[in-house]
Formats: structure tokens, C-alpha cells, sequence
């Protein structure tokens, strides 16, 4: 399937979720937090229907603003770019077939119901990262509704301190007091991710971590294979540049990289009339890093 194909097929998507009946759907709370592994620990909330309906109450709102935008002709969908900054009216998509890294944090969503239930362990609130809406419409796929959080929302570990009036009197709230926003940062269905703050999402999949620690590897295997002069410049140049290592998590996924020669590079360069040069000959010779043309 081409790239555009699949970015029509995320379109698709996206106007499904748009067209969601909110309100026929079921919603459960899960809160993520940080471990030492790949994938973040989630557990369910047990909440009551009230609270059920705030959350809710957020998906909708999200919604229905998108939903306005797309009847407006407005809403713009994007490829992920790493360094291209978001308008309101836009979102970015991502396809979760490419990026394993993702895929494997949201592996325990699959099933929430078997997820353990959420116990305020101070281990675990203390490393808080994000929570999700899980939201379950009649037929389909769920959608999951992410959003960032730190252990800082929960009142107990804030600057802040809170009162109660018991019977007239203002005494202090000591009970675990964890606080949400009305906002969304991206959303999930089935392998679609659509981007609505990018920063965010970065932070709550760890994706810049991931790409700097992919790039890592993808830069080893380059200099394994590929000859470059001034490699060390190549690679200071590369991982200070977010779209630069999304381009080289996509380079380590292709077969060729195993294989490829210097003199397949020079094919590929006169064939396109790149303004790449080589210098040395022979086993020494080597593509040519230019640091004024990245």
C-alpha cells in the first residue's frame, strides 16, 4: 500500500472517531506510570458513574471541536514531522506498524479489564506519567484518549494545600486528591495515532528517547556499511535533529542497509544528479559529508 493510500485510510479513520456517539459509549480511566522497561505500567481506575461522565464529558468536547474544524473544510492532516510545529486546525498522524516502540507501550490496553486496579501505591503515583481514556463504542474498535500527567496533580505532592468545610469549620484535606484538565494530546485506533499537541506526545511515548536511542544503533550500522568522511560530524548533525532521526529509524527498518556498497550509493546519486561528492578511491573511498549542505 502507498504512503498515500494508508494516509487516506487514516483519514478514514479519523473521521470515524469524529463521528462517535460519545454518549452511547462506555468510558474507563487508566493511569501509566514510568518503569525501568520499554513499556510504561498502566492500571484501571475504578471510578464512580459521575466521574465516568466528566471524563467522557472531556472526549466529547475534544470531538466536537475537531468535528467543527472537519465541517469547516478546516482540519488538516499531516504526516508526523518532527520539526514542523502544529496549528490548531491540524493534526499529525503516525501509522503504529512503523513505530514497534509505540506499539509495545500500548500492548496492555488491549485488554483493559485484565490490567490491575489502580491502589495509589506511592511508587507508583510518584512516577506518573500519563493517563488514558479508554472509550468503548457499541461496535468498532476503542479509542483511547491520552493525555500527560505528573505525580504534581495530585494535591498531596503539590506546593499546594487544600480546605474543607466540616460543619462550618475549614480544615485541612489530607485525602488523595488527584486533579484532570478538559484536553487531549493525542488519540489511538487500532494502528492510527493522531497527534493534537506534539510535545506532549513525545513526552508520553518517550518517542524523542526512543529515536535517539534507535538512532543510536541506525548510525553504528551506518558506519558499519556506509563509508563516510568526517563520520563523527555526520552523527552530531543527525542526533541533534528530530526529523533526521525520524528518517533514520526509517533507514534501519530497510533490508538494503544490510547489503549496501558505496558503489550502489553512486548509482543512486548520478541516477538523481544529487550534489553529493566522494573523496578517495578504491577501498578508500568514501561519501563526502558536507557540513553547510545537511
Amino acid at each position: 500500500m502507498t504512503q498515500k493510500a494508508k494516509k487516506g485510510d487514516a483519514r478514514t479513520a479519523l473521521d470515524g472517531i469524529l463521528s462517535l456517539a460519545t454518549d452511547d459509549c462506555e468510558v474507563q480511566l487508566c493511569l501509566a506510570s514510568m518503569t525501568d522497561g520499554d513499556a510504561p505500567d498502566i492500571q484501571r481506575v475504578q471510578t464512580s458513574q459521575d466521574v465516568a461522565k466528566e471524563f467522557r464529558s472531556v472526549i466529547k468536547k475534544t470531538i466536537e471541536r475537531r468535528r467543527k474544524d472537519a465541517d469547516k473544510g478546516d482540519l488538516v492532516l499531516k504526516e508526523y514531522d518532527a520539526q514542523a510545529k502544529l496549528d490548531r486546525h491540524e493534526v499529525e498522524w503516525l501509522d503504529l506498524t512503523a513505530h514497534d516502540s509505540i506499539k509495545s507501550q500500548l500492548s496492555s490496553l488491549a485488554n483493559v479489564e485484565s490490567l490491575d486496579a489502580f491502589s495509589a501505591d506511592d511508587s507508583f503515583v510518584a512516577k506518573l506519567r500519563f493517563y488514558v481514556m479508554v472509550l468503548r463504542p457499541q461496535n468498532g474498535d476503542p479509542v483511547l484518549f491520552f493525555r500527560t500527567y505528573t505525580p504534581k496533580k495530585e494535591l498531596n505532592r503539590s506546593a499546594l494545600f487544600a480546605i474543607v468545610s466540616r460543619q462550618g469549620t475549614y480544615d485541612r484535606f489530607t485525602d488523595s486528591l488527584f486533579l484532570f484538565d478538559q484536553h487531549v494530546d493525542c488519540v489511538v485506533r487500532g494502528d492510527e495515532l493522531f497527534i493534537f499537541n506534539k510535545d506532549k506526545f513525545q513526552k508520553i511515548f518517550r518517542f524523542y528517547e526512543m529515536l535517539i536511542a534507535g538512532a543510536k544503533q541506525t548510525l553504528q550500522a551506518i558506519q558499519q556499511r556506509v563509508p563516510i568522511d568526517d563520520f563523527a560530524a555526520f552523527e552530531a548533525a543527525c542526533e541533534g535533529h528530530l526529523q533526521k532521526l525520524s528518517k533514520l529509524k526509517n533507514i534501519a527498518s530497510k533490508p538494503y542497509l544490510r547489503s549496501i556498497t558505496i558503489a550502489d550509493l553512486k548509482k543512486v546519486i548520478k541516477k538523481y544528479s544529487l550534489s553529493i561528492q566522494t573523496v578517495g578511491k578504491g577501498k578508500n573511498e568514501k561519501i563526502q559529508f558536507d557540513t553547510s549542505d545537511k
